[in-house]
């Protein structure tokens, strides 16, 4: 795990310092920032909580004697995993990604003045990793709902065969039927319940990638409006372009 991975973004100093200097100069987009970075502190709180709870449905998981429904639990969380595993790994991008920018709007800052801080809008460039994200959210959420069916059809199954088949050996004992819950349907209950929990914190997830989004849609109409932003914007572009050669001069050719 990297110091990016493992430490919240809204705590690296970088985005701490940029977000001042953008409150302090009453920069257009600064809002629209402080946003995002609440939005992507939100899809790490969430990520978190759910790797943990997904890792404590494992853990119980070994306990059980059930073997169908462990085989069931195990081939739900498997997928999960593989989504969180993703999500985890494109988070880790876009937190790089701001990270990185913040540094360069700062490095620019000390060298050009306020109007480096124009260079906001070059956060735009991260909506693909933010969409990567909000797509393996909803592939996990899709894995969590089958996850809930699959436990209700197998609660079902498994208890009306179970109680058909007890309830035939008390009518043959003259006695009453029985309709308790049976043990086998509480522990499903149980892990039915941790799925629900599992799926809340991904939609979670979701919702602050979509937030975001929406946040980068209207920094985006920020700079749209303001002419010397979109020149910020182009002046940056041309930094990162590899310096062209330059023609010769009409008095060089001549002298050859």
């Amino acid at each position: 795990m990297t110091e990016t991975d493992s430490q919240p973004i809204a705590e690296n100093e970088q985005v701490k310092e940029l977000l001042a200097l953008l409150k302090d100069n009453n920069t257009p987009g600064y809002e629209e920032f402080a946003k995002l970075i609440e939005h992507v502190t939100g899809m790490e709180q969430r990520l978190l909580e759910a790797t943990e709870e997904l890792k404590a449905v494992r853990q119980e998981m070994q306990g059980l004697q059930n073997h169908s429904l462990k085989d069931t639990l195990q081939k739900s969380c498997k997928a999960m995993e593989m989504n969180i595993s993703v999500m985890r790994h494109r988070l880790s991008e876009l937190k790089g990604q701001i990270i990185n920018g913040c540094r360069n709007i700062l490095a620019d800052f000390r060298e050009r003045g306020t109007v480096a801080l124009n260079g906001i809008t070059q956060f735009l460039h991260v909506r693909p990793v933010l969409e990567s994200i909000q797509s393996a959210a909803e592939k996990s959420m899709q894995a969590n709902n089958r996850a809930v069916a699959r436990i209700d059809a197998f609660s079902t199954e498994y208890h009306e065969m179970e109680r058909h088949l007890k309830n035939m050996g008390l009518a043959i004992q003259g006695k009453p039927a029985e309709t308790d819950a049976k043990e086998n349907g509480k522990i499903a209950r149980v892990f039915k319940g941790a799925f629900k929990v599992e799926g809340a914190l991904i939609s979670s997830i979701n919702r602050n990638a979509e937030w975001a989004l929406n946040t980068l849609a209207r920094l985006e109409q920020t700079a749209e409006r303001r002419p010397s932003v979109l020149e910020a914007m182009r002046e940056q572009a041309a930094k990162t372009e590899p310096a062209k050669k330059q023609p010769a001069s009409s008095h060089d050719k001549e002298s050859r």
